[in-house]
């Protein structure tokens, strides 16, 4: 099981979980960071500067659309993400040239079973006992 603290610097505070990140091809990794946890986000946003660090290669360019709507390009990559010991493979994240945060969206959040225990200002990631005394109690 992986427990993190809330990111208290925001209001309200903001679950977060840390992270590593790899490219198999350059056998690198970069890390660990915190991320932010966004359920709302379709994909993960990752600064250009950690892809350049672990020497990801660009996929595919694509496109960014914020919650004010507006549209703009970005760069398409596949990352390897680790949190603790567990990697999540192939993971399409978007680069972000300007900020310095990373978001960790659907694209891996719908991998894991993430519990975010706001009365505990926690974010958590289940072990598989508990996920599975979880799903029988369903």
């Amino acid at each position: 099981m992986i427990i993190v603290p809330y990111n208290k610097r925001y209001r309200p505070p903001i679950p977060v979980l840390m992270v590593r990140f790899y490219c198999p091809m350059t056998d690198r990794f970069a890390g660990p960071f915190e991320a932010i946890v966004d359920t709302d986000a379709d994909a993960s946003l990752i600064p250009q500067a950690i892809l350049n660090e672990i020497g990801a290669e660009e996929t595919a360019p694509g496109w960014l659309r914020g919650v004010t709507g507006e549209r703009r390009p970005i760069n398409l990559y596949y990352v390897d993400i680790y949190l603790g010991d567990s990697g999540y493979s192939g993971i399409r994240g978007m680069a972000d040239i300007k900020g310095k945060e990373i978001i960790l969206g659907r694209d891996l959040l719908n991998k894991l079973p993430v519990f975010l225990d706001g009365t505990q200002q926690q974010t958590v990631i289940l072990d598989d006992v508990t996920v599975n005394r979880l799903r029988q109690r369903l």
